[in-house]
């Protein structure tokens, strides 16, 4: 594996860095800020030639399924889609997965965000609609390795893990794996840099020694 980074691209960064940066991470996460910024045509244009695993498009989506269907369908440029899991299943959640299903991609749902306001008395509804949606993922802060371990043990394998709050918002790189994420999402660590591959190089180093040297941690 070339990387356990996941690029959170919430401003413009020139193509031909961006595919320099492709070699050294697993996937993109496009926030709605670049789209808003860009527009769709544009954001196609700037990531057509970055050669990454996937291509995550990070709208929070929280809607009706209708209403959700419509916004992903215009989003083609991306293989994965991150929605909010408090709004329940029936009519919302459900028509989402139909629909990812039947175009071949993925749905993350939030289990925990990484600011300090957000409430972990949801946790137990949570795991209930992950266990009925099935996704191929979830979401959950790397300021909380608790909470990622738990997730990890009660879902073990089924699925995949990826973790935000790494650098700036204060987890150590590499922690959220250590407790047992798959990727670890970074930004402005990267992106605001002085010089951008050279810090993703790094940072991928730091993690690579952090994972191997880790003891006790459930990472896979």
């Amino acid at each position: 594996m070339k990387s356990r980074i996941i690029l959170a691209l919430d401003k413009y960064i020139d193509s031909d860095l961006l595919s320099k940066l492709g070699n050294e991470l697993y996937g993109l996460k496009i926030g709605l800020p670049l789209i808003l910024d860009l527009g769709i045509n544009k954001v196609r244009d700037t990531i057509s030639n970055v050669k990454v695993e996937e291509i995550i498009a990070d709208l929070k989506l929280a809607d009706i399924g209708y209403i959700m269907n419509s916004i992903v369908e215009k989003l083609s440029f991306a293989n994965s889609f991150i929605a909010h899991s408090f709004i329940g299943i029936k009519g919302s959640l459900d028509e989402l997965k139909r629909y990812l299903d039947s175009t071949g991609k993925g749905l993350y749902l939030v289990a925990s965000m990484s600011h300090e306001g957000w409430n972990d008395s949801f946790t137990p509804y949570i795991k209930q609609v992950i266990s009925s949606i099935e996704p191929k993922g979830v979401v959950i802060g790397a300021t909380k390795p608790v909470l990622i371990s738990d997730f990890r043990r009660e879902f073990g394998n089924k699925i995949v893990i990826i973790s935000p709050g790494v650098g700036v918002q204060g987890a150590d790189y590499g922690s959220a794996i250590c407790a047992g994420a798959d990727y670890e999402i970074i930004g402005r660590s990267i992106y605001d840099s002085k010089d951008p591959l050279h810090a993703l190089i790094k940072i991928n180093q730091i993690i690579k020694d952090k994972v191997i040297s880790c003891k006790g941690g459930v990472s896979r």
